[in-house]
C-alpha cells in the first residue's frame, strides 16, 4: 500500500488577523501625538535657524557695505510673528514672517524708534545684545541670542539668564 501524501497549507485565521489590525491601530493611536509634536518642534527649530541666519546676514551686510543694519521686532499682541530687516543707509526694509504657529513670546532688545530691535554697526558689533524667545503652539521654546559687543548669534534651548 501506498501512503498518501497530505499537503498541509499554512494560513492565518481571521482572529489572528483581527488581533494584528487591533494592535496596529493601538500603536498608531499612541504614535500620532508624538508625530504631530515632532512636526511642531521641527517648525520651531527651522524658524530659530532662519532668524539666526537673518541676523547673521544683517551683520554681514553691515560689515560689507559699511552701514548700520537693523532688525526690528514688532511687539503687537495680535501680530508677533513677523520681523523686519532695515538697511539704514537706503531705508530699504524687508518684511519676514515666522511659519504658522511660531511666534516670539519675548524680545529683550532695547526699544529704538518705536520697535524692539538690534542694530549691527558697520564693524559688525552690537550693544547691547539681546534675546528673542520663540515658541510654538505646543509651548516649546528656543532662544536666539545675540551677544553684546561681539554680535555672536546663537540658538539655545535654555534662557541666557540661567
Amino acid at each position: 500500500m501506498r501512503a498518501s501524501k497530505i499537503k498541509q497549507e499554512y494560513a492565518f485565521t481571521l482572529i489572528e488577523l483581527l488581533c494584528v489590525i487591533a494592535l496596529l491601530g493601538m500603536i498608531t493611536m499612541l504614535a500620532t501625538p508624538a508625530i504631530s509634536n515632532l512636526g511642531r518642534s521641527v517648525d520651531l527649530e527651522s524658524a530659530a535657524r532662519t532668524l539666526a541666519t537673518d541676523l547673521r546676514k544683517a551683520q554681514h551686510k553691515a560689515i560689507m557695505v559699511g552701514q548700520n543694519q537693523r532688525v526690528n521686532f514688532r511687539y503687537d499682541i495680535n501680530d508677533n510673528n513677523q520681523y523686519t530687516i532695515t538697511d539704514t543707509s537706503t531705508g530699504e526694509t524687508e518684511h519676514l514672517f515666522f511659519p504658522e504657529g511660531i511666534t516670539y513670546r519675548a524680545v529683550t532688545f532695547p526699544i529704538i524708534e518705536r520697535y524692539r530691535g538690534v542694530a549691527f554697526k558697520y564693524t559688525g558689533v552690537t550693544y547691547p545684545g539681546g534675546t528673542v524667545w520663540l515658541t510654538n503652539s505646543a509651548g516649546d521654546g528656543l532662544y536666539v541670542i545675540v551677544t553684546p559687543v561681539t554680535g555672536r548669534v546663537r540658538i539655545s534651548d535654555k534662557s541666557p539668564d540661567d
